[in-house]
């Protein structure tokens, strides 16, 4: 049993923070009191002035391990999560071999299943992530996984797509969608702008991600419950007003905003020399400031309803290659509290709804909402941060390093992460 004070711990009925304490009993929330110091016979932990409140919920990892442990490891991976504040993180099926089958998901559990951050693996839709024939869904979706998904690959058989919706709806789990058209993308090396023009590099239009969006919201208005919709990383303008109208019309679905779609643009490909452009290499590319601008305003008002980070590691040598054979992605976990952070700030989003996106949401999504909750009964999982210490970022927890944001300014640092009661990091005062 410990007790716990600072200044400044987040009160989810005042939409703020204020000084107050609270109580750990078996790895979980016993007691909240505001206004007020912790009983007199009791022994507390002082966190000072420092800011508390919920650790967050990533929705979407690219683990790694078993074959590509040389880009991360589940430790490794643990180890960056636990910095980034993240406690719990659900792992999508493009590992090698890919997480389409009952062993294999089950080889998966087994070895996550020690480590301090939780791990939920995502099952694949298709055999290989090819495509073509769907994997055994039913008995998938009775394992403890977070759902379905082929990310890093869409789903361009629309009638698979139907049908694996339906599925998925009807257990209560997530569909997460990589919405690509790869007949049009190109490959997706660079946004289609003024700047791929200027790099000579052949630029990845909006529309490839647009008509899937498009696409999947018709095929859904077919099923009677939607729900397990999830658009992940989403990059454009119009595919932020192709959700907002949808969820006018009654559409229910959830959607997600990256760290490098949230805090940068086409236009700071044009700050890395040659040989580090594919740095910035990434599906769905990186988009117009516009299209920046859009999805801030679809964080604001509820259309994008959670952060994620799509946190995906590769080698040295898988991304210093020409933007056009070198790998997609870049790793997201070590600072991802910092970065979400960042885009709290130039947003000017409210406190109440950045937990929202950072946490209760995506807790909820995965079926998390009575254990990882800021409350009495819950998991005590929970960060200790400043949120304005201007920090310059040096990635060094996972072991890819592939980055736009290595040695980028941001505010926001997490000082301790506790995971269950337990600090997983950070020193205690």
């Amino acid at each position: 049993m410990s007790w716990f004070y600072s200044k400044k711990v987040w009160n989810p009925k005042r939409g703020d923070f204020v000084s107050g304490a609270f109580e750990v009993k078996g790895g979980r929330f016993s007691q909240f009191i505001f206004g007020t110091l912790p009983p007199k016979n009791q022994k507390w932990i002082d966190l000072g002035g420092s800011h508390v409140g919920p650790s967050c919920v990533d929705v979407h990892i690219h683990a790694r391990d078993f074959e590509e442990c040389h880009k991360e490891t589940f430790e490794t991976l643990s180890e960056a999560a636990a910095k980034g504040g993240v406690s719990v993180g659900a792992c999508l099926a493009n590992t090698f071999p890919r997480m389409d089958s009952p062993a294999r998901v089950q080889e998966f559990l087994k070895r996550v299943k020690n480590l301090p951050i939780r791990l939920i693996p995502f099952a694949a839709v298709t055999e290989n992530l090819e495509g073509k024939t769907g994997t055994n869904w039913n008995a998938l979706l009775k394992m403890p996984i977070a759902g379905l998904s082929d990310d890093g690959k869409p789903i361009l058989n629309a009638e698979i797509f139907g049908s694996v919706l339906k599925a998925v709806s009807r257990s209560g789990k997530i569909l997460s969608l990589h919405e690509e058209d790869t007949t049009i993308s190109k490959g997706s090396l660079l946004h289609e702008s003024h700047t791929s023009c200027r790099l000579g590099i052949e630029g990845s239009c909006s529309g490839a991600e647009i008509d899937m969006v498009s696409r999947d919201l018709e095929i859904a208005k077919k099923v009677k419950d939607s729900s397990a919709l999830h658009f992940a990383h989403v990059s454009t303008g119009e595919a932020v007003r192709l959700l907002k109208a949808a969820k006018k019309r009654g559409q229910k679905f959830s959607a997600e905003l990256t760290p490098h779609h949230g805090l940068l643009s086409v236009d700071h490909a044009e700050e890395f020399p040659a040989m580090k452009l594919s740095t910035f290499k990434v599906c769905p590319p990186i988009r117009a400031k516009e299209d920046q601008e859009a999805l801030w305003a679809g964080l604001r008002d509820g259309v994008i309803d959670m952060f994620a980070s799509d946190h995906a590691p590769h080698s040295l040598l898988e991304k210093t290659q020409p933007m056009e054979i070198a790998a997609h992605g870049m790793i997201g976990l070590e600072f991802y509290f910092p970065l979400i952070n960042e885009i709290r700030l130039r947003t000017k989003l409210s406190w109440q709804k950045f937990f929202e996106a950072a946490a209760e949401r995506p807790a909820s999504r995965l079926s998390l909402h009575k254990t990882r909750r800021w409350a009495v009964g819950a998991d005590a999982s929970f960060i200790v941060f400043n949120p304005t210490a201007v920090q310059k970022l040096h990635w060094s927890r996972s072991k890819s390093a592939n980055t736009p944001f290595q040695g980028a300014s941001v505010r926001g640092k997490v000082e301790q992460h506790w995971i269950n009661g337990v600090r997983v990091y950070g020193e205690t005062r």
